[in-house]
This record gives C-alpha cells, structure tokens and sequence, in this order.
C-alpha cells in the first residue's frame, strides 16, 4: 500500500522564546534577638535555618502586612536581574488550526 501525500493548504508557523530568569531583591537585616528561634546558632547555623524556614519565621515588621517572612523578602525591591541561557527558535506544525 502506498501512502499519498497531500499538499497542505496553510500551516502553523509561530516562535517560542526560552530563558532563565535570576533576580536579587534588596536584603533585610535580621537582628537575632527578635528571633527566638535563632539565639544560640551559629552563623552558618543561622543562615542554614532561615534559607530552609523563611516561609515559617515572622516578617521583620508585621505591621506591613506580610505573612512571614519569605514574603517578604519576595516583596523588596530588584537589585540586580539577569537572564540566562536564552534561546529563539521558528516552529511550523501543520494542525494547529
């Protein structure tokens, strides 16, 4: 059996973009005494425990109304953005219509 091709009456033709995005907010400063949870740790301990328990611990003024404090942190203002690993590319299918 021999298979017939037929010509296409209009194909798809679109492009996709691809790229990571790294972004650096502004720092808070976190004083360890209104942080309980922090007293005795070392540094590396300290930073250990928040970088895993941010979305747990009181935000550094709970008078702005954050939740914790990750929320926080994802609110300050962009310090530095980078994207990476960009890449452009033109597709065609031909049922997508």
């Amino acid at each position: 059996m021999s298979e017939q091709t037929e010509t296409p009456k209009s194909i798809a033709v679109f492009a996709t973009e691809g790229y990571s995005v790294y972004i650096v907010r502004e720092p808070l400063e976190l004083i360890i005494e209104n942080y309980p949870e922090l007293e005795g740790m070392t540094t590396q301990e300290a930073i250990d425990y928040v970088e895993s328990n941010a979305w747990d611990m009181k935000p550094t003024n709970e008078e702005d109304g954050y939740d914790n404090l990750a929320e926080e942190l994802n609110e300050r203002d962009i310090r530095r953005e980078k994207l990476n690993n960009e890449s452009q590319e033109i597709n065609a299918e031909a049922n997508m219509f």
